[in-house]
């Protein structure tokens, strides 16, 4: 397994192979320059889908209700019986 930090040059070197582990091992690979500009991670595209559904959830609210509901200990909810319209 590479390194999980490697500068451009290398990355470039080694791109395919670290496609295949980012893919495989659902890992990051930081790309850093050694002037700090022009940084980057590699990851998944699966692992990126699933960020943006985090931050979509984030951003609408559904997830803060998720949070209050796993906080609440009131009892439990019958999957049938949730309204996931007006979550």
């Amino acid at each position: 397994m590479p390194e999980t930090t490697l500068n451009p040059t290398s990355a470039r070197k080694q791109f395919y192979q670290l496609l295949k582990e980012v893919n495989e091992n659902h890992s990051e690979i930081q790309i850093i320059s050694s002037t700090n500009e022009n940084n980057a991670v590699l990851i998944s595209l699966d692992d990126w889908k699933a960020i943006q559904e985090t931050l979509y959830l984030e951003q609408t609210g559904t997830l803060d209700k998720v949070r209050s509901r796993e906080k609440d200990e009131s009892g439990f909810t019958e999957v049938d019986a949730i309204d996931w319209d007006n979550l």
